[in-house]
């Protein structure tokens, strides 16, 4: 390994880059998508002869969004590349490399999506005026552009999310226009706008202060497109689900509650069917122009709909297996090929290792244990922290650790292999069997005692 080995202490790995990517995706596809395809649906309407009201809907919403959009929707995009080239970086050098041209275009989408966005945002007041097709046009542009680039991101992280996909071939077809392409690019657009939706949705229940005819209309039309952009949604993930090997769907409830939630096995699917009911409740609700059942039912229902994206965002990091990228290289950044070639003549991990921790106050053999948990485990389990190793193995002897660590690819199919020689795994399992015991003692009378 040519880059150093970081973790996240504590909070770990996954949950850090799920932190920062949740929220990107609710800011990237929710308000950049959605509630923009919302707010020029109005601007259009207004232009199209059926009122001044639903510009000015769509006005007063989109100095907000446009803040959030390009500072925190911006900033929280750029962390995903900073946190995971951190954490990931031979992962993240590979991927560039298989698809630079992808990531070069969207990025020249992106930058695009933006200059229209501060365009279509500062010549709002002089368009609207004199040249209103105009400012239409802009919106439009803009919403084209944004959905190209969820097509091109739906195409890259298609690869890396379907496990059965590109290793055979390694074609550049094979990777990108995958199985999951077109679930997960509709899905992208659809639960977008479907949350864009929402947001808007919430915003007329509270704050619009028009006319109450006005009001009415603006909640009709957001619920129809509320309840049909959820609706295909839906559809789109059970598509994407289908279609991933039924290896890596067996343990979505653990996958998505983690293990201690997984224990009640009903709490995963009960809570989804109460957001699918307050989801169609609420469309049903504004389709019928209730406004105070609407303000009643849009916080709760916005709660459940994150929710519901960060499960999704979990399974879907669970059901790529073991893998980072699919049949090249694991999820702890060890290719394939130098796991295999180590197995194949017991050879030692750690001369490979350019980069080790010594760390003050252990031994050379803990350190060496301690730079071979990093290496092997350290990408999904923390010592104390969320998915911590210590708890897993409290009360286990040492030669049951051992074996552990030699069967950990059969144990569930998200579980990488361990890479290195019989006599590092032993080190491994020593290391692992210090941290887990390392509270107990044995009691020893004290002779003064009587």
């Amino acid at each position: 390994m040519i880059f150093p080995i970081l973790h996240i202490p504590g909070l770990g790995d996954g949950m850090t880059i799920a932190l920062d990517a949740v929220l990107h995706v609710l800011i990237s596809h929710g308000l950049a998508i959605g509630l923009m395809s919302m707010l020029v649906l109005f601007q259009t309407l207004t232009w199209l002869g059926k009122g001044p009201s639903w510009a000015r809907i769509s006005r007063g919403l989109l100095g907000p969004v446009v803040v959030v959009t390009t500072s925190i929707g911006a900033v929280t995009g750029v962390g995903i590349w900073f946190i995971t080239g951190a954490l990931a970086p031979e992962g993240i050098g590979s991927l560039i490399h298989l698809f630079f041209w992808p990531w070069f275009i969207e990025w020249g989408a992106f930058t695009t999506e933006v200059a229209l966005l501060l365009v279509y945002y500062y010549l709002w007041d002089r368009l609207a005026q004199d040249r209103p097709g105009v400012l239409v046009a802009l919106g439009w542009g803009y919403v084209a552009v944004a959905v190209s680039s969820a097509f091109l991101i739906s195409g890259i992280l298609g690869f890396m999310l379907t496990p059965d996909g590109w290793p055979w071939g390694q074609t550049f077809r094979e990777a990108y226009f995958n199985p999951t392409f077109l679930p997960q690019f509709f899905l992208r657009v659809a639960g977008g706008l479907s949350l864009g939706a929402l947001c808007l949705l919430a915003w007329i229940a509270w704050r619009f202060t028009g006319a109450g005819e006005e009001r009415r209309r603006a909640l009709r039309l957001t619920g129809a497109v509320f309840l049909g952009a959820s609706l295909i949604t839906a559809a789109c993930a059970f598509v994407y689900f289908s279609r991933v090997p039924q290896t890596y769907l067996t343990h979505w409830k653990f996958a998505a509650a983690t293990s201690y939630l997984s224990q009640s096995p009903h709490l995963l699917p009960a809570l989804n069917g109460l957001a699918a009911l307050c989801i169609l409740t609420t469309a049903l609700t504004a389709l019928l122009r209730r406004k105070w059942l609407c303000r009643l039912l849009c916080i709760p229902t916005v709660i459940l709909c994150v929710g519901l994206v960060m499960e999704f965002e979990r399974i879907r990091e669970f059901v790529r297996g073991p893998y980072l990228l699919p049949g090249y290289m694991y999820a702890n950044q060890i290719p394939m090929a130098e796991n295999l070639a180590l197995a194949a003549g017991n050879q030692a991990l750690l001369p490979r290792m350019r980069w080790i921790n010594n760390a003050a106050g252990l031994s050379p053999e803990s350190r060496d244990g301690c730079a071979l948990f990093a290496a092997n485990c350290g990408v999904c389990h923390t010592e104390d922290g969320i998915n911590g190793i210590r708890e897993r193995l409290a009360g286990r002897t040492l030669d049951g650790i051992n074996a552990i660590t030699g069967i950990t690819q059969n144990l569930a199919p998200f579980m990488t292999p361990f890479s290195g020689s019989d006599q590092e795994r032993l080190l491994l399992a020593s290391y692992l069997y210090t941290l887990a015991n390392r509270d107990s003692r044995l009691h020893q009378p004290d002779p003064r005692e009587k």
